[in-house]
């Protein structure tokens, strides 16, 4: 027995799905629907994405600060610590 004979919500949906896919027109309305629908959603998830790895980045710049600072609290030099963290020397001198 099909899913739509047991479930009448699911039989009316299947019925109007059909009636739908018979016009033309009305067929291509909805896949353009269906269409801008998954663009908006791809566009929004990119956001996200490019949102949650400015994130990350802010989050490791600011790991290599914390972790400069405590090199310098243990008398390391400017040079040093620029090797250890990639950060730039100027960055490591403000903190100085």
């Amino acid at each position: 027995m099909k899913l739509a004979e047991k479930n009448p919500q699911i039989g009316k949906a299947v019925s109007h799905l059909k009636a739908l896919s018979e016009d033309e027109q009305t067929r291509l309305l909805a896949e353009s629907r269906e269409k801008l629908q998954r663009d908006i959603a791809a566009r929004e998830n990119a956001a996200v994405e490019r949102g949650r790895e400015r994130g990350r980045e802010e989050g490791r710049e600011k790991a290599q600060l914390v972790i400069a600072r405590r090199l310098l609290g243990l008398g390391l030099s400017i040079d040093e610590i620029v090797k250890a963290t990639e950060l730039s020397p100027d960055a490591v001198r403000t903190l100085h």
